[in-house]
This record gives structure tokens, sequence and C-alpha cells, in this order.
């Protein structure tokens, strides 16, 4: 479904961890080399905060460089991704993300977490372009909102504890 960027955005609209977006978590000393033998030597090129579209088992997937060697990785499927890590004998940790992510349409999502949620210098969300994080608060809690295209639509991906699902969920619908 389409949704015309003067829709306001509504609890409808937010799909909380949606049936067709894994995530899993990477990072070591080899996590770089690791990154580069699973997706592309495109990834050495992303800087912290940045991800890009990757092809992973014949599948399209996303890849967000958290820092030097530490990636998160979305799938659409509940794929093996640790069994894949383990057969490279890298000095690679890999484990699923463990928190709770908000999924949203752009044209809603942007604006309204625009008004709502703070961030530290360096990090904004105006502008907020494609295939980049932001790490911010909303109501002096912790997210990552990560802006990139997912099954051929923008995305806005809001990954919080657990803990703060329903209080974010809420202040995102006003």
């Amino acid at each position: 479904m389409v949704q015309s960027s003067t829709q306001r955005l509504t609890l409808d609209t937010l799909q909380i961890n949606p049936s067709d977006y894994f995530l899993w978590d990477f990072a070591g000393v080899d996590g770089l080399q690791a990154a580069i033998a699973l997706f592309s030597p495109a990834v050495s090129h992303l800087a912290p905060w940045q991800s890009l579209t990757a092809e992973w088992q014949q599948r399209s997937c996303s890849v967000l460089r958290l820092c030097e060697n530490n990636f998160r990785v979305a799938l659409p499927e509940d794929m093996s991704f640790d069994q894949a890590i383990q057969v490279l004998d890298f000095k690679v940790w890999v484990k699923p993300y463990p928190a709770a992510t908000l999924m949203l349409p752009v044209e809603v999502g942007l604006p309204r977490l625009q008004t709502i949620a703070t961030t530290r210098p360096i990090y904004t969300l105006n502008p907020f372009p494609s295939d980049r994080a932001v790490p911010a608060r909303i109501n002096d809690m912790a997210i990552l909102a990560w802006h990139h295209p997912w099954q051929g639509q923008p995305k806005l991906a809001i990954q919080t504890s657990n803990t703060s699902v329903q209080a974010i969920q809420l202040a995102l619908a006003p």
C-alpha cells in the first residue's frame, strides 16, 4: 500500500519486528574481512552509519556499518547467517539482533521522527538521506534510526530496546 505524504502516522502504519526483516550483528578483529567476503569489497568504502543494498545467497539484503569492524545485516528471511560466518573461520562473533525494530514508511515516519527525536552533534535527522543510520533519543530512550531501501521501498527502521517499544510506538503516533 502506497501512502500519501499528507497522511498522518498512525499505530497501524508501524510494523513491530516485521516478519520479513531479520537483523544480525557481527563484529571482531576480522569483521571487515568477513563483510567483504560475504557481500563485496564495496562494504570497505562505507563509513560508520552508512549502508548499502547487497546480495547474500541470492537474496537482497542491507548491510550497515556500525563502526570499524562492526556490521548489522538485514535479511528478508530467517536464514542461518551465523553458520555462514563460522564457515569463514575469521575472528568474528555473530548473533541475532536482540532488540526490537519498528518499521515505517519514510514519507510519514521521517517528518514525525524529525519533530520528536534529538541527536547529538555530528548526527542529524535533517537531512537524512537513504542508506544512513543515525543514533538518536526519543523521550530519553535510545534509538537507532536506519533509512534504507527494503523490499524495493524506502523504509525507516527504528531499532530500540524491547522495553522501550511501546513508549517509542506511542511517541511516533501522535
